[in-house]
């Protein structure tokens, strides 16, 4: 099992308003950094796959991989992995009164020896890409529930 890292944010915001936003990928360009396109249909499930385009490393072009809904359970959890890397997302969800405490834990278990050896190159990438999620998360639920 690869390197894991958590960190925790609560955002000004109703549990379903952020669970809109995390457990679509199709959203996650708007604020997930380094996504550049997500491909994926409408009413994703658990077991669904979707094609992710994101930059792995700052010098090299955007990867297309494919990235499965792990779980699903709504307005609590949701998990992406990548079937490439091993690499994953997880998103836990508490409602905290009018508010949502948001707990992302990011690593990688990695599918082959390659990402195994390549594995500990990306922890200072996953803790910069953790900490820049849940600070562009609360601008992403206001302006998708901004008023007119």
């Amino acid at each position: 099992m690869g390197r894991t890292l958590r960190h925790q944010a609560l955002i000004d915001a109703p549990v379903g308003d952020v669970w809109e936003i995390v457990s679509d990928p199709r959203t996650h360009p708007e604020w997930w950094p380094d996504v550049v396109r997500i491909d994926a249909p409408d009413g994703l499930a658990e077991g669904d796959e979707y094609v992710h385009s994101g930059k792995m490393m700052p010098f090299i072009d955007a990867v297309d991989a494919i990235w499965v809904v792990e779980r699903l359970e709504h307005l609590r959890e949701c998990q992406f992995r990548c079937t490439m890397t091993g690499t994953y997302a997880r998103f836990q969800l508490t409602p905290a009164q009018d508010d949502t405490y948001v707990e992302l834990e990011v690593g990688m278990d990695p599918t082959s020896w390659q990402w195994k050896l390549a594995a500990p190159m990306f922890g200072l990438q996953f803790k910069r890409w953790l900490l820049a999620v849940l600070d562009a998360l609360p601008d992403a639920v206001e302006s998708r529930h901004a008023p007119a």
